[in-house]
């Protein structure tokens, strides 16, 4: 850690919130990793959120870790609103959230705060998120910080995209993954509420991330606060998965339509259009395996595209809620997307 972090005496409350649902398998490293944090103990706050598993994920965690807030739910809320309750139960003033199939480095939460407490133009920043996706992912030292940053940037189509790269301590970018992230109290204030409820899973973080840029608020991802996000490696190609794909498609219209001026929302749809089609290129499958599904997910993209216009008159009212309260004037969601995110090489940490 570096020389200039801030002492014990100046560090802030922090609260720890984590969604579960049928759990069991990742909870328990996940509290683990928070348990070996370099963070002070005495200054976290601990809230388990379970959206109604039907596994022994409570059982699991009242057992094991008693002291952790457990909030049950008694239906399954969805991603947007089981991570609002969560912040309901939040007492402190930097919020992270985690998903529940992601390990801490022992200096996760120690990098995190000291970005957000050094840079005060951040309003919310990731973690730098290490996926199973990279070949050598199972060669990694989950003890020492890698040298690069891995990013899923929001692409200029509308889709995340994921990057690598070297030798860069911050990274300003446009997507805020929900996967695991810090944000400030204030900022949710600022916004009215964290993840809109009506976008039950699946680009409720684009959403947010766009209410943020919209807000002239900054979202930066740093490269020593490490999170290994272990979802599994299985893409192959089934019903549930692929009404899972068409969601996000579906929603990724509905937060862009909800956050843009409608002459600009005209304006990138045909983007957004080949967007959708052209998302598959960022699966970690094969080249020979892209080139086989590409046709076959385009028509399945335009047909999900096609029928999510249809709907896009029954977010009207959120969306002229956003425009009116919560839109820096003259401010340009395609202008940002069409920008080139930045790297901040000489940071102080």
């Amino acid at each position: 850690m570096a020389s200039n972090s801030p002492t014990k005496r100046a560090l802030p409350r922090v609260s720890v919130i984590i969604l579960t649902f049928n759990g069991a398998e990742y909870i328990l490293p996940l509290l683990h990793s928070i348990e070996n944090q370099s963070y002070p103990h005495d200054l976290l706050e601990i809230i388990v959120v379970d959206n109604a598993s039907f596994d022994d994920t409570v059982g699991l965690v009242r057992h094991t870790h008693p002291s952790v807030n457990l909030v049950r739910l008694k239906k399954n809320m969805g991603f947007a609103a089981g991570n609002n309750r969560g912040l309901l139960q939040a007492s402190h003033d930097l919020l992270v959230f985690l998903n529940q199939d992601t390990v801490c480095h022992p200096d996760f939460l120690m990098s995190l705060v000291h970005i957000m407490l050094n840079d005060k133009t951040l309003a919310a920043c990731n973690p730098n998120i290490i996926t199973p996706d990279p070949p050598d992912f199972d060669s990694i030292d989950m003890q020492s910080p890698p040298a690069s940053l891995f990013v899923c940037d929001l692409s200029p189509y509308g889709y995340g995209r994921n990057r690598m790269i070297a030798r860069a301590p911050i990274y300003y970018q446009k997507l805020l993954s929900g996967c695991a992230f810090i944000i400030r109290r204030e900022t949710v204030s600022q916004l009215g509420y964290l993840f809109d409820e009506s976008i039950w899973m699946y680009a409720e973080d684009t959403d947010l991330s766009l209410r943020l840029h919209n807000q002239g608020q900054k979202i930066g991802v740093a490269r020593d606060a490490i999170v290994f996000h272990l979802h599994s490696r299985n893409m192959g190609f089934n019903k549930k998965r692929l009404l899972l794909a068409g969601q996000a498609i579906r929603n990724r219209l509905f937060v862009f339509y909800k956050n843009m001026g409608i002459l600009e929302f005209l304006i990138f749809c045909p983007l957004l259009f080949v967007g959708g089609a052209f998302k598959i290129m960022e699966f970690p499958l094969t080249s020979a395996k892209k080139a086989v599904y590409f046709l076959p997910f385009s028509l399945f993209s335009m047909i999900f595209m096609i029928s999510a216009v249809f709907q896009l008159p029954g977010v009207a009212a959120r969306k002229r809620i956003i425009m009116q309260k919560h839109r820096r004037p003259g401010f340009s969601i395609l202008k940002m997307l069409l920008t080139r995110s930045k790297v901040k090489k000489n940071h102080a940490g």
